[in-house]
């Protein structure tokens, strides 16, 4: 269903990712990992391959899983492997890109992480991880900031994972020391200032977004970066305002516009932390997953949206 106001608003058509066998009649049966810099990353849970395609171009690229993360539960992410200055992700149509999968349990238990090329055509080596963690397995999008992508640990904690793609190397980061009021708060990944990672926790009605520093020794710390009281959000619902409960949490955070989705009553609602500005995107009694895609098309424009699962 189309939300963007013309002249950006693309046609459903766009979006056919051509899962219909029209032989057979058969639908082939896939969950969304990702999206980033134009592309959509699939996953095949019947023959154990992942998906690239582009919506815009109707380019689709089938990956066979390294032997390692069949029958395993994964996540992964898609992302544009260009590395021309003058190159600007979003009209990213021909140029190579990189998926990573990172898996919940490897050998001996322990996670791993496989780097595809387009470019080779090959994935790359396993990556072991140096410690044990069990991954967020609702395949919620991770979050690309710097040359690195960011995961959640689990639901109920604040630990990150952390994958360098220059040191192909998965680590943990601790999360923000919360207080008692936001310990249990829906929570998230953003980009805080000067491409920092950072973290977003809501126990309304005030928003906490911290932001990790790290110091000339190597030496990280988290600092509360700034607080937003969520009464002052122009076009939330007012019921959000009163007494009733209504069910508030972030959906998740888009990573291209510095914006959180939220979930407040039956509606998604996108808002702009620096504008505090929000806008309706649909109506839908259970919200489960989102995922942000954004795409240069000719001549130009520039186009975006949000997929709601």
């Amino acid at each position: 269903t189309p939300i963007m106001d013309r002249p950006d608003r693309i046609p459903p058509s766009r979006f056919d990712l051509h899962l219909l066998d029209i032989d057979s009649h058969t639908m082939w049966m896939v969950e969304l990992l990702d999206c980033r810099h134009g592309r959509v990353l699939l996953m095949d849970t019947l023959w154990d391959e992942v998906i690239m395609c582009e919506p815009i171009t109707g380019e689709q690229r089938r990956l066979t899983v390294p032997p390692e993360f069949v029958r395993n539960r994964f996540t992964g992410a898609v992302l544009c492997a260009a590395i021309d200055h003058d190159h600007v992700h979003g009209s990213c149509h021909s140029s190579p890109f990189n998926v990573v999968l990172i898996s919940a349990l490897g050998g001996n238990n322990q996670p791993i992480a496989c780097v595809y090329s387009s470019e080779t055509g090959e994935w790359g080596d396993i990556i072991p991880s140096s410690v044990s963690f069990e991954l967020f397995y609702d395949h919620t999008p991770g979050l690309l900031v710097g040359n690195a992508l960011y995961w959640l640990l689990d639901s109920i904690g604040h630990d990150i994972l952390k994958f360098d793609l220059d040191k192909q190397s998965l680590a943990v980061i601790r999360g923000p020391p919360l207080t008692n009021d936001f310990r249990h708060g829906s929570h998230c990944i953003i980009q805080a200032g000067d491409c920092a990672i950072g973290f977003a926790i809501l126990s309304y009605p005030h928003l906490q977004m911290w932001q990790r520093n790290i110091n000339f020794h190597g030496v990280a710390t988290w600092v509360l970066w700034k607080t937003i009281d969520m009464r002052m959000i122009i076009g939330l619902p007012k019921q959000i305002q009163g007494k009733r409960t209504l069910m508030r949490r972030i959906l998740g955070y888009l990573e291209d516009s510095d914006e959180i989705l939220l979930s407040v009553g039956r509606g998604a609602y996108k808002v702009q932390l620096k504008s505090k500005k929000s806008k309706k995107l649909c109506e839908n009694s259970y919200l489960t997953r989102y995922h942000s895609f954004n795409s240069f098309y000719p001549p130009g424009d520039f186009s975006s949206l949000v997929l709601i699962l």
